[in-house]
């Protein structure tokens, strides 16, 4: 599978707003990266290679030191041979045979799982030399992407302290009603009640497009509350989603 710059700074934007750590989205960083470079798969390959066999072809490569590959033995918790690959002192990948494709992981975590099916142990251990050499530079674009999904997150959060102090200027004629905004992924929730009664609206304002849609919004529920001031409706609830 290969990631688009796209889909890789969307998806690193998404974990910083969830509030993941860096280090649990930098490990998924890695492992977009790192697919991108596979190569295209070999369909004539049916035999998936044994850890051991990528570890041969490994050793003695000059670029990835001996004492950083392992081999360790199946156990109790590992009921296959894992081989352990050391590209760095943050940077270690997992790799061990499961069922009928070669599973890598970015520091032994779930959410860097790779599958990899029709590759030689030659073409698997010169893949591992790659990144090796290309982690400098995985690093460096990764400072970028991260400044770049914390200044997103920073305007997503002006947008909203935004949306906010319109809907606060635009409702100052109504002292009387009570609402909260509370802010949520890429938009704000406006929750209005007047007091008295059970009334409800529910009015969402979205970071792209609250400055086109939210005056019209703004507009439809003063139409309401002056509609409820002239007549005696008490109990009825809107969801407004524009």
């Amino acid at each position: 599978m290969q990631y688009t710059k796209v889909q890789i700074s969307n998806s690193i934007a998404k974990l910083v707003e969830e509030g993941r750590s860096n280090d649990y989205a930098l490990d998924l960083y890695l492992k977009m990266r790192m697919m991108n470079d596979l190569g295209p798969e070999q369909p004539f390959i049916t035999k998936v290679p044994l850890p051991a066999e990528v570890r041969i072809h490994l050793m003695g490569n000059g670029t990835i030191s001996d004492s950083d590959i392992k081999l360790e033995l199946a156990s109790s918790k590992y009921p296959s041979p894992r081989l352990i690959v050391k590209l760095s002192p943050a940077c270690t990948l997992y790799a061990e045979k499961v069922h009928s494709s070669m599973q890598l992981t970015i520091n032994d975590k779930n959410h860097t799982v790779m599958f990899l099916k029709s590759y030689r142990a030659e073409d698997i251990a010169l893949w591992m030399i790659r990144q090796k050499q290309r982690l400098a530079d995985y690093m460096n674009d990764w400072d970028v992407e991260l400044q770049t999904a914390y200044k997103k997150l920073k305007i997503d959060h002006m947008a909203f302290l935004g949306i906010r102090a319109i809907f606060a200027d635009a409702m100052k004629d109504y002292p009387k009603l009570k609402y909260v905004v509370v802010e949520q992924k890429r938009r704000a929730k406006i929750m209005v009640h007047i007091p008295n009664t059970t009334l409800g609206v529910y009015i969402y304002a979205w970071w792209g497009s609250y400055k086109k849609q939210l005056p019209q919004q703004i507009e439809s529920l003063k139409l309401l509350l002056d509609v409820h001031r002239k007549s005696s409706i008490k109990n009825f609830f809107i969801h407004h989603k524009k």
